[in-house]
């Protein structure tokens, strides 16, 4: 009975040892590799924010300025947005920022709060030289961020366009359970990675409208190896019943012109959808909703819808 034990207790240490071994490897294996990949698949420019990275792209040379802003947890912002940048950049200026813990940029502990996003995403619009007023682009929790900066520096931006954005009152119906900053050990042993090596043909639908290049959907899935779990993106989501209670309540300024498109995959999912939205109209002679078919990340299947009625949106209602 004892040797049965002592063989037991052997093979379970050298199990442990191999899966200790194992996780060592993936851990080493990754934090290389992302460093290699960084260097060698960067877009953009860097520009320096409050001491740290951050990354950005710009391209077009119209009078007015566009800045998309990506929603929580879009690995790869640059990336996710290019082929709508690159259909609104006829007319405009295009701006993408990968604000901290996203694509190239730093990954920072700070609060992410919607006072400190706003902060480094004015600092980088001035580290770029670009001046204001903007018109803002946000995506999904960046609706949150943009009405912030439109309530607190109202002559800075001019319009918000907004893509199946996150609502200031949803949190009321439905708080946010807070992410275990444990899960950081994912993106730091490179578990994350793993799983897709693992399961390569996973596809989350990025490419459905064949709007995104073999490059780009490989840079897609690197950067979700990066950032994935990572602090950033871990206290950014545990900022967002905070952020949106903040503005509980509020309406965008009745002054403001609004272009909010909807996923009807969204409102299917939550009957409130719509109406939430809604309550954020003061005027609504230049706040206007527009309902696309697709889900929640509708400019991977819609850009030249999105780039058609934006385009059309802004000659009516901003001088």
């Amino acid at each position: 009975m004892i040797k049965a034990l002592k063989i037991a207790r052997n093979v379970l240490l050298g199990i442990i040892g191999i899966i200790v071994g194992l996780v060592i490897i993936s851990a080493v294996t990754h934090n290389i590799m992302k460093l290699i990949e960084k260097n060698k698949y960067k877009i953009g420019q860097t520009i320096n924010v409050d001491g740290k990275n951050m990354q950005a792209y710009v391209t077009g040379t119209g009078e007015k300025t566009i800045v998309l802003l990506s929603g929580l947890g879009t690995a790869s912002p640059i990336t996710d947005f290019m082929p709508l940048a690159e259909r609104l950049s006829d007319d405009y200026k295009v701006v993408i920022l990968e604000c901290f813990g996203y694509g190239f940029s730093d990954t920072i502990k700070e609060e992410r709060s919607s006072a400190n996003i706003v902060k480094e995403i004015r600092t980088a619009l001035n580290e770029l030289k670009i001046d204001g007023p903007y018109i803002l682009m946000p995506h999904s929790i960046s609706g949150i961020y943009s009405m912030y900066y439109a309530v607190n520096y109202p002559k800075e931006v001019e319009a918000i366009i907004c893509i199946d954005v996150s609502t200031p009152n949803q949190t009321k119906i439905d708080k946010n359970a807070n992410m275990s900053p444990n899960l950081t050990l994912l993106n730091t042993f490179g578990i994350v990675r793993d799983i897709t090596y693992l399961l390569p043909s996973v596809d989350d639908g990025m490419n459905k409208n064949n709007y995104y290049s073999i490059e780009q959907v490989k840079m897609e899935k690197m950067a979700t190896a990066w950032n994935s779990g990572n602090i950033s993106v871990i206290n950014e989501f545990n900022m967002v019943n905070k952020n949106t209670e903040e503005l509980y309540d509020v309406k965008y300024p009745n002054i403001l012109p609004i272009l909010s498109f909807l996923s009807t995959d969204s409102m299917d999912s939550n009957k409130k959808w719509l109406p939430l939205h809604k309550q954020l109209i003061s005027n609504s002679d230049i706040q206007k909703i527009e309902v696309l078919s697709g889900d929640h990340y509708l400019h991977w299947t819609n850009a030249d819808k999105i780039a058609k009625v934006s385009k059309e949106f802004i000659s009516t209602y901003i001088k």
